[in-house]
C-alpha cells in the first residue's frame, strides 16, 4: 500500500512539475499544440473511466468530442456566448449524447457495442454536412478567441495552455473522486463479474449509463476545449480516425491510469508529427513500429510501465 502510494504521489509530482516547466521552455506555436493535445486528454480520460474501469468499449468518443466542439463553436459564432461559458454546456449535451449512445450498452457488449459505436463515429461528419445550414458545412465554424487578462495580453498562448489545463485539472478530479467512493467500487465490480456484483446489489443499468454520461461529458469538455484553442473547426477534424486515435491515446498512456491520458494526449499530436519529420514518406510505417515497440515493451501503457518500475525500485530500496 506504502509502494502505491508513493508510485502515485511521485507520477502526479512529476506531471505537476512538467505542467509548470512546459510553458516556461516551450516556443509559442509549441505550448499551443500541447493545449490542443491537453484537449484530447480530457477526452482520453473520459474513455479511460468508460473503458478502464467499466469495462465498456466505445469508438464514438471522438464524435463525442465533436459534438462539444461544435456546441462552442455554434454558441459562440451564432449567438455571441462567451467561449468559456459555452464549456459546460458543451459538456453537458455531450452527456446528454452520451446517454443515447450509452443505450445499446445495456444489451450489448464487446465487439457489437464497438461496432455500433463505430458506426455512429463513422456517420457523424457526414451528419455535420447535413446541418450545414447550422455547422457551417465544409466552411466550418470560427470561434472568438477568449478574453485575457491584461498580464497576458503579450502571451494569448500561454493563456490557452492555461485554459487547456485548467479543464483538465476539473475532470481529473472528478475522475478521481468517482474512482475513490462507491461509484468507483460499482464499475470495478460490474467490469470483472457482472452477475456477481448484481448479486451484491450493483445496479448495472445505472453505473453503465453514469460512466458513459461522465464519459462522453469529459469529452464534450475536451472538445470545448479544442474549438477554443484551435479558434476553428469543420467536419474535418472529426472524422471516423479521431475515435480511433482516442483509443490508441488511451491504450498508450494506460486504460486504468488518470495521468496516462496526459500521455495519451501528448502522444497523439506530437509522435505522427515527429514521425513525418523523420521521413514524410514513411511517416505512418515509422508511427506504426512506435506503436508496436510500447506494446511490446509497456503492454499496461507507458505509466504502467513507470508504475512497474517504480516499484521494483521501492522494493529494492525497502530490502
Amino acid at each position: 500500500m506504502r509502494d502505491v502510494f508513493l508510485s502515485t504521489a511521485i507520477k502526479f509530482g512529476l506531471f505537476a512539475i512538467v505542467a509548470i516547466l512546459i510553458p516556461v521552455s516551450a516556443p509559442a506555436y509549441a505550448l499551443q499544440e500541447v493545449a490542443i493535445a491537453i484537449a484530447y486528454a480530457i477526452a482520453i480520460l473520459g474513455l479511460n473511466l468508460l473503458m478502464g474501469y467499466a469495462g465498456q468499449i466505445c469508438l464514438a468518443q471522438g464524435t463525442l468530442f465533436g459534438v462539444g466542439a461544435y456546441v462552442t463553436a455554434i454558441l459562440n459564432a451564432t449567438y455571441g456566448v462567451s467561449p468559456l461559458a459555452t464549456l459546460p454546456v458543451a459538456a453537458a449535451v455531450a452527456a446528454a449524447v452520451g446517454l443515447v449512445i450509452g443505450l445499446p450498452a445495456l444489451r450489448l457488449q464487446g465487439l457489437q457495442l464497438a461496432i455500433v459505436t463505430f458506426g455512429i463515429a463513422a456517420a457523424f461528419p457526414q451528419l455535420l454536412l447535413k446541418m450545414g445550414g447550422l455547422t457551417g458545412g465544409v466552411s466550418g465554424l470560427p470561434i472568438d478567441a477568449p478574453e485575457m487578462p491584461d498580464v497576458m495580453a503579450d502571451a494569448p498562448e500561454l493563456w490557452l495552455y492555461l485554459i487547456s489545463l485548467a479543464c483538465a485539472g476539473v475532470g481529473a478530479l472528478l475522475v478521481s473522486r468517482m474512482l475513490s467512493g462507491d461509484v468507483g467500487r460499482a464499475l470495478r465490480a460490474q467490469r470483472d463479474n457482472p452477475q456477481i456484483a448484481q448479486a451484491l446489489g450493483v445496479n448495472l443499468t445505472r453505473a453503465r449509463l453514469w460512466a458513459f454520461a461522465v464519459s462522453s461529458a469529459l469529452a464534450g469538455l475536451g472538445g470545448g476545449v479544442f474549438a477554443i484553442v484551435s479558434g476553428f473547426i469543420s467536419p474535418e477534424s472529426f472524422l471516423a480516425i479521431l475515435s480511433i486515435n482516442i483509443v490508441i491515446g488511451s491504450i498508450v498512456g494506460g486504460v486504468t491510469s488518470i495521468v496516462g491520458a496526459f500521455v495519451g494526449g501528448l502522444f497523439m499530436v506530437f509522435v505522427p508529427s515527429w514521425a513525418s519529420d523523420i521521413n514524410l514518406s514513411l511517416g505512418n510505417l515509422i508511427y506504426g513500429l512506435a506503436l508496436i515497440l510500447i506494446m511490446m515493451v509497456a503492454r499496461n501503457g507507458v505509466t504502467g510501465f513507470i508504475e512497474k518500475w517504480l516499484s521494483v525500485i521501492f522494493r529494492r530500496a525497502a530490502g
